[in-house]
């Protein structure tokens, strides 16, 4: 693209104000080059990465969504895009989810989302991602949320291996502090893994600890809404809601069963993996996936590493225990048992890793509809490969599926009893074996 036609994508963009288009005008370098015009931009400041690679594949609009201006796009996925964002009048950088239209194509739809977004509101804590504001622009409904700049618990996992044990400790007590907000509110966040959990560098305090902060609370419902009463978002039939490396049994089986436990098995296969590196049931399909949640017990995760503590063993597996009853009852119960072992301290992650900006011979990739709004945001352009957290699509799961877990979950009680009815066989043998002994003993001492 040559430089004239750079700058008329541009100018018809708004990312510019009046004040700045004559200031960069000036600073612009004598090329017919689109490309070097774009990278002085972005070297003085003016346009980031992400925007001039936009307009130099061909996109004009979308920019601008409401009061605030698009910086990057962070991910994507089946519930939409997350965009890193600023706004305009006070220039706060935050997090913008625009939410795919799928999700909100009617009005009981819509009237759901907002009620699920006032409650999200009320959720104010500092283990949990704030939300500023909810709206819509030319039908296209967005989140306003607080932008953390770290990396999410799986990136840093992926890149750094397993955590240092008691880091990981912290990150879970975090979490557990986080639930416990959300449970005193009536809340189940319903999909907590760590790709939901973003990890914040605490500038405010040198040499502490990362912070943690639970996202989209609210959003694992939104995911194939369907007629529900008392202000719930209730997902379709036949439809698992979460991710299956980190799903309880319960709610594999039945979502709208579940409760705070539930988010608490999720955080302790978490744990597992922070401690480990690999999710509690490695391989298979996702129905094979789903069965071991509620038929098998993981590797131990001291066996995996052996510096694990007994004590930090057995937080984990209460946290994964199969029946909710057996379960740490409350988020604060579990932040509770887990304070002993964490120990807070620095956090270090590497940069997210991006290719040299337009270096010379590189195309950007063309623009589909260049002239569209908010919906032109090509789903191949992202920078990142990663899904933004929150952002996947539910889960999918079968009438065969559902009768398989059915079907596993009732052959486990029945082996369960089973095995209850032979150890009665053993102990009533050994009882009767005893005292037929006694008797036969007493026999001989008097006869």
């Amino acid at each position: 693209m040559g430089r004239d036609a750079f700058l008329a994508n541009l100018r018809r963009s708004g990312l510019l104000t009046p004040a700045q288009w004559s200031q960069a005008l000036e600073l612009l370098p004598e090329t017919d080059r689109g490309r070097v015009a774009a990278r002085a931009l972005v070297n003085q400041g003016f346009l980031t990465k992400f925007q001039a690679e936009q307009l130099l594949a061909g996109r004009r609009h979308g920019f601008i969504i409401g009061q605030y201006r698009v910086l990057e796009l962070i991910g994507q996925g089946g519930m939409g895009r997350v965009f890193k964002a600023e706004h305009r009048t006070m220039h706060r950088v935050v997090a913008l989810k625009v939410l795919a239209p799928h999700l909100l194509n009617t009005d009981r739809a819509i009237d759901m989302f907002l009620r699920e977004v006032r409650a999200v509101a009320r959720l104010v804590h500092p283990n949990i991602v704030t939300a500023f504001d909810a709206n819509q622009v030319n039908g296209r409904y967005f989140l306003v949320l607080e932008y953390i700049d770290g990396p999410n618990l799986d990136q840093l996992v992926r890149r750094k291996g397993p955590l240092p044990v008691g880091q990981a400790c912290d990150f879970a007590r975090q979490v557990a502090l986080g639930l416990q907000c959300a449970h005193a509110a009536g809340m189940v966040h319903r999909d907590i893994k760590p790709a939901n959990l973003l990890l914040q560098y605490r500038t405010d305090l040198p040499g502490a600890g990362g912070l943690v902060k639970i996202s989209d609370f609210g959003l694992a419902r939104l995911q194939g809404p369907a007629e529900g009463g008392d202000g719930t978002l209730v997902c379709k039939e036949q439809t698992v809601m979460g991710t299956p490396d980190f799903l309880s049994p319960e709610q594999a089986r039945d979502l709208h069963r579940t409760d705070i436990r539930s988010d608490l098995y999720s955080l302790g296969c978490t744990l597992y993996y922070l401690l480990t590196g690999q999710v509690p049931f490695p391989g298979g399909t996702t129905m094979e996936k789903l069965i071991r949640h509620g038929t098998e017990h993981p590797e131990p995760v001291e066996a995996l590493r052996p510096e694990v503590s007994p004590a930090v063993a057995a937080v984990v597996r209460r946290l994964m225990a199969k029946s909710p009853e057996a379960r740490y009852q409350t988020p604060a119960e579990a932040a509770a048992a887990l304070a002993p072992l964490a120990v807070t301290g620095p956090s270090s992650w590497a940069a997210l890793a991006t290719d040299p900006f337009l270096d010379d011979g590189e195309t950007p990739a063309p623009a589909s509809d260049p002239d569209a709004g908010l919906s032109s945001w090509d789903e191949s352009s992202a920078l990142s490969g990663t899904a933004a957290p929150g952002l996947s699509a539910p889960t999918p799961v079968s009438a065969q599926l559902a009768a398989e877990l059915a079907r596993a979950t009732r052959e486990r009680h029945e082996e369960v009893q089973r095995k209850r009815l032979r150890l009665a066989l053993l102990i009533a043998t050994a009882v009767v074996g005893g005292l037929l002994a006694a008797v036969l003993a007493t026999h001989l001492w008097w006869g």
